[in-house]
């Protein structure tokens, strides 16, 4: 209740208010305001006429955001280098102040979600990577931007919220293997249906979990192409879940995967390791800085269903081959990815 009566959101927002905040800067600061409008839309290079209007919108907000902080010339920090960060940037610029933003997943690693990324990073005070593999494309994309003024801070979870149990033996039925990702074409679920079609293939008694919201029909789309695998009756379309229901699930899972094509460090992969849930990733980006391949869980290229399976399959029937590497996971989240022990080296950098 304390945070919510400090918290002031900018949207939803009138048009009048947008058409006034605008004024307000194009009266006082026309050049820089101008500058806004033009250079950032252009950097967008890849899929300019598909990323204009976009960046316009998000402009008009930032415009209104800085608006809301004339009388308050504080530094600002954003998280994500998208729409926040886009917010942030605007009213460092119009104000005369500075701003900083953490650079989480996909708008950083993943090229067609970067909306005037070089541009933030250019103005930004200082940076927070989330992982090693972030502060490199931000030092790639910017080659002059000072190296010491990037700071890898990793995210986390309440270690306390996802305490891990000695196993006790599986229950009888099908192997539970469980995905928490939203069905974003990026997270490629069609990769581990594909999977799951070779488990099938070998006569391997399993039900998926899918815990993700629905993009744009996506789910649609993947009930097709389970039918067409045959394994309609395998898997579960579980939508949405809360933090306490994704802990539920966890507590019940023999194996978690994802085969995304790109990922931040995923938390959803964190809570599971926590838990002592057997890990399973794609080998993409920043993720092997969380799962050290057969350490703290496996890895598999992202293009290859069989190798996924192979790994799935040999987890799944030989429950003790991830013994050590359970207890691993669990150490690796609680030395590196404990939200209170990452907040406090946050609230150091600032």
């Amino acid at each position: 209740e304390e945070f919510l009566e400090r918290t002031k959101p900018v949207k939803p927002v009138s048009v009048g208010r947008l058409i006034k905040s605008s004024l307000h800067y194009l009266v006082r600061k026309p050049l820089v305001l101008l500058a806004l409008f033009l250079v950032l839309p252009l950097e967008n290079r890849d899929g300019f006429f598909h990323k204009f209007p976009r960046t316009v919108s998000h402009l008009l907000y930032g415009v209104h955001f800085a608006w809301l902080l004339r009388d308050n010339p504080a530094h600002v920090h954003a998280h994500f280098a998208h729409k926040a960060a886009t917010a942030a940037y605007c009213a460092a610029r119009l104000n005369g102040t500075t701003f900083s933003f953490t650079a989480h997943g996909s708008a950083t690693v993943h090229p067609p979600s970067r909306y005037s990324l070089a541009s933030k990073i250019r103005w930004a005070d200082f940076i927070i990577a989330v992982s090693e593999y972030n502060k490199r494309v931000i030092l790639d994309l910017c080659p002059d931007y000072p190296a010491d003024r990037v700071f890898v801070n990793r995210t986390g979870i309440l270690v306390e919220d996802f305490p891990c149990e000695p196993p006790t033996g599986r229950a009888e039925g099908p192997f539970r293997i469980l995905c928490v990702a939203s069905l974003y074409p990026v997270k490629n679920h069609e990769g581990l249906i594909d999977a799951c079609a070779h488990l099938a293939g070998q006569g391997l008694d399993f039900r998926l979990t899918l815990v993700g919201k629905d993009d744009g029909g996506r789910r649609a789309l993947l009930e097709q192409r389970a039918a067409a695998a045959e394994i309609t009756d395998k898997i579960d379309f579980h939508g949405q879940a809360d933090h306490h229901e994704v802990a539920g699930l966890l507590r019940g899972a023999d194996l978690f995967v994802l085969t995304s094509h790109s990922e931040g460090i995923p938390v959803a992969m964190m809570e599971a390791m926590a838990t002592g849930v057997p890990v399973l990733g794609p080998r993409v980006t920043g993720l092997p800085e969380l799962v050290e391949e057969n350490v703290s869980g496996w890895l598999a290229a992202p293009d290859n269903p069989a190798e996924f399976a192979g790994i799935m399959a040999s987890l799944l029937v030989d429950p003790a081959r991830g013994e050590t590497v359970r207890k691993n996971a669990r150490q690796k989240i609680e030395a590196d990815f404990d939200m209170n022990a990452n907040a406090e080296r946050l609230a150091g950098i600032f």
